[in-house]
């Protein structure tokens, strides 16, 4: 389940990109699952440079989560 999250991580990461409409109903969906991971990171995470690095620190909570999960 873990896995699957990151992997929605990373392509809601890719499509924020690519994607010219938000309003797309790919977009939409995985911005569902993934916006009330990444709203309270980005309160405590300032964006630095412009950018917003609220993607990478949820990827490494799910890793550091899954470690202790799984020893």
């Amino acid at each position: 389940m873990l896995r699957l999250f990151s992997l929605m991580l990373v392509i809601y990461a890719l499509l924020s990109w690519v994607i010219a409409d938000p309003r797309h109903p790919v977009f939409r969906f995985l911005e569902s699952m993934v916006e009330p991971v990444l709203n309270p990171l980005r309160k405590v995470l300032p964006p630095i440079a412009g950018f917003d690095i609220s993607i990478v620190a949820a990827l490494m909570g799910i890793e550091i989560l899954r470690s202790f999960l799984l020893y």
